[in-house]
């Protein structure tokens, strides 16, 4: 960063605690600040928000067309675990989403990444969406 540049102070509250001692023990590690540890996230960021969202879209896209043409064989060795699909293949599958998601992302970073629960059906599940009471 350099040091004639227009800064600015960011102030952030409700930031879980062990997130900002994670965030805290990897600046150390790499010998820096929290401030550039933050710089760096956020702009790493805000970065990958520029690819192009048809590229994304595209991805995701051949994902479920995938998907589909192998839910069968898929189904015998995944039945009813959440499956991460990259490039035409399974990388990982897990009965938790919240758990595969976690380790999907640490491993291939911001991307598009189609996680659907495998099932041998194909027909939607419906959900009722909770009713609001009036006030």
């Amino acid at each position: 960063m350099a040091e004639d540049r227009d800064v600015t102070t960011l102030y952030l509250r409700n930031v879980p605690a062990q997130l900002v001692r994670e965030a805290k023990a990897r600046a150390a590690r790499q010998g820096s600040t929290l401030t550039m540890l933050v710089i760096d996230a956020l702009a790493q960021s805000l970065s990958a928000g520029r690819e192009q969202p048809a590229e994304r879209e595209d991805d995701l896209r051949d994902s479920m067309a995938w998907y589909e043409r192998n839910r069968e064989r898929l189904s015998e060795r995944f039945h009813n675990e959440y499956i991460a699909i990259v490039d035409d293949s399974v990388i990982d599958h897990d009965e938790d989403f919240a758990s595969l998601a976690t380790r999907v992302f640490e491993r291939v970073g911001i991307r598009s990444v189609f996680m659907p629960r495998v099932t041998r059906s194909t027909q939607p599940a419906r959900v009722r969406s909770p009713r609001r009471r009036k006030a």
